[in-house]
């Protein structure tokens, strides 16, 4: 049934694309985005902020189809030539294979021949299930009439926030809200005080918001508080080892009107009852929260 299935997407799929591809993307970093293009298709890059979209566009012309696809991130090559099933595909008198057909075929044992393949109704303004974080393309076919289009994200993930790496990540891929968890921070048990080990990581730190002075970023102190005891207790430490990280900032250099910060207690443990060394970390971290990229 596999190779069958393959074989139908294949052939809907490379008809469809033509000469146009997903390597001349843009990036999207708003939610609502407006376009003028000329070109007969447009394709998009973004990251899933939430786990749920509902994606809504229109052409300048509201009494026409919008018509879209939105692809997993991948090979650009492997979507031209069919070896990449979309998640949604909007398109006039398509039968193209998408990810929401083949789930009822499986959820409902629906025959897979192209004759039944064909006759599954789909509710495309339905919300799309995403996994948060994730890249995604969006494709445009707007044979070039002017068009505008929302991502409205919800069903957020608040203890497991969308993360990036100073090491590697693109500047042009760095949004608000983004995350950098320190890798190597460590405090004196019950006290502000970190130990000499972690200044590389601090200096990573330092260095990465000289390098991209237009950021604004908060500290965010959490502790691992797993007894329901002293709560001022847990505030005031959280307070202070944010503190402390925006005191090493600002005193080697990084201006202090971009920097904030902020303790959040013990209420965003990722583990209520940390079982190991490695929970416990989790719950006792330190992160870097975008702000403002200005």
């Amino acid at each position: 049934m596999k190779s069958c299935f393959l074989l139908i997407l294949i052939s809907f799929s490379t008809l469809m694309f033509g000469q146009s591809g997903c390597n001349s993307f843009e990036y999207l970093k708003t939610r609502t985005f407006n376009c003028q293009s000329s070109s007969q298709d447009s394709w998009y890059k973004f990251r899933a902020k939430g786990a749920s979209l509902d994606f809504v566009g229109v052409f300048e012309n509201k009494d026409s189809l919008f018509e879209y696809e939105i692809y997993p991130f991948a090979d650009c090559q492997k979507i031209q030539t069919g070896r990449v099933m979309p998640l949604r595909s909007v398109f006039k008198n398509s039968n193209l294979i998408t990810k929401e057909v083949w789930r009822k075929v499986i959820e409902d044992g629906i025959c897979p021949c192209p004759s039944c393949l064909s006759k599954i109704e789909i509710n495309q303004k339905k919300t799309l299930k995403l996994k948060q974080g994730e890249f995604y393309y969006l494709r445009v076919l707007s044979r070039g009439k002017p068009f505008k289009f929302t991502l409205n994200f919800s069903d957020f993930d608040t203890l497991n926030p969308i993360q990036f790496s100073i090491d590697s990540i693109p500047f042009e891929e760095i949004e608000i809200g983004m995350v950098y968890q320190l890798k190597d921070i460590f405090f004196i048990p019950k006290t502000s005080s970190y130990l000499s080990k972690s200044i590389p990581e601090l200096k990573k730190l330092e260095l990465f918001l000289k390098k991209h002075a237009v950021l604004r970023v908060q500290v965010r102190g959490h502790v691992n508080g797993p007894a329901q005891i002293k709560p001022s207790f847990y505030q005031l430490l959280s307070d202070q080892r944010a503190e402390a990280i925006k005191e090493f900032l600002v005193t080697n250099g990084v201006e202090e009107k971009r920097v904030d910060a902020k303790g959040m207690s013990n209420f965003q443990m990722r583990y209520p009852s940390p079982k190991n060394a490695y929970q416990a970390t989790q719950n006792r971290r330190v992160e870097i929260v975008i702000l403002a990229v200005e």
